[in-house]
C-alpha cells in the first residue's frame, strides 16, 4: 500500500517525469508480507514502512528516505528486509533506491508495526511516528473497488486499487499530515535477481 500528498491520481505513478500535484512529494509505503523468503530466510508475517520526502521532480532524486523494519524480525530477517528495501538484493527497490540522497536511507530503524485489513481498506502504523489509512474508492457496482490495470509501476501488482488516503509522519525532521489524498493498494509478488 502507498500514499502521497498528491491529489487523486498521483501523476508520478504514471511517470516520475510528471510533476507531482505539489512541489514536494510526501510519500509513504507499507508492506505486509503474507508469504516470502530471502534465500533460506522466511519472511512470512513481517512488515516494513518506507517514507520518502522528494523535492521537485521525483526522477531528479534527492529523496530523504527512512526505513522502518518490523521489530519481530530476527537478525537474519532484519538483514533480509534491509537488503530488499535498500535494493542491494535487486528487485523493485533497486530501481527506487537510486533516487535516495546518496543512494541510501537517512535512517533504518526497528519498530513495532501494526497492520490491519478490511474488505475495502488497509491500515499500517509505526506507533508515534507514522500512520497510513487508505480506503478504496467504490465503483458503480456496490462493494467493488475502482482498479487501475497495466500501470507501469515496479512496486505494485498488475492491478492497483485506487484509494483515498490519510497519512501522518513525524520523525528525523520529516513531518506532515495529509487528509483525503492519493492512495493505492495491491497484492503483489516480487522477485530478486
Amino acid at each position: 500500500m502507498d500514499a502521497c500528498n498528491c491529489d487523486l491520481l498521483c501523476p508520478c505513478h504514471v511517470s516520475f517525469h510528471q510533476k507531482a500535484t505539489n512541489d514536494t512529494c510526501e510519500a509513504i509505503w507499507g508492506v505486509n508480507i503474507q508469504r516470502g523468503e530471502w534465500g533460506q530466510t522466511p519472511l512470512d508475517g513481517l512488515k516494513a514502512v518506507i517514507v520518502a520526502l522528494a523535492p521537485g521532480l521525483m526522477f531528479e532524486g534527492g529523496w530523504t528516505s527512512l526505513l522502518y523494519i518490523d521489530d519481530n524480525a530476527t537478525p537474519a530477517q532484519e538483514e533480509a528486509l534491509t537488503s530488499i528495501f535498500s535494493g542491494t538484493s535487486g528487485g523493485p527497490w533497486s530501481r527506487l533506491a537510486v533516487f535516495f540522497t546518496d543512494g541510501k536511507y537517512k535512517a533504518v530503524k526497528r519498530a513495532a508495526i501494526d497492520f490491519s485489513k478490511e474488505p475495502l481498506a488497509r491500515h499500517i502504523e509505526v506507533p508515534g511516528i507514522a500512520k497510513l489509512d487508505i480506503e478504496a474508492i467504490r465503483s458503480v457496482i456496490p462493494d467493488e473497488e475502482v482498479k487501475l490495470i497495466n500501470l507501469r509501476n515496479v512496486i505494485h501488482g498488475n492491478e492497483h486499487v485506487l484509494a483515498n488516503s490519510t497519512h501522518t509522519m513525524d520523525d528525523q525532521g520529516i513531518k506532515w499530515e495529509n487528509v483525503g489524498k492519493n492512495g493505492l493498494y495491491s497484492t503483489f509478488r516480487w522477485d530478486g535477481p
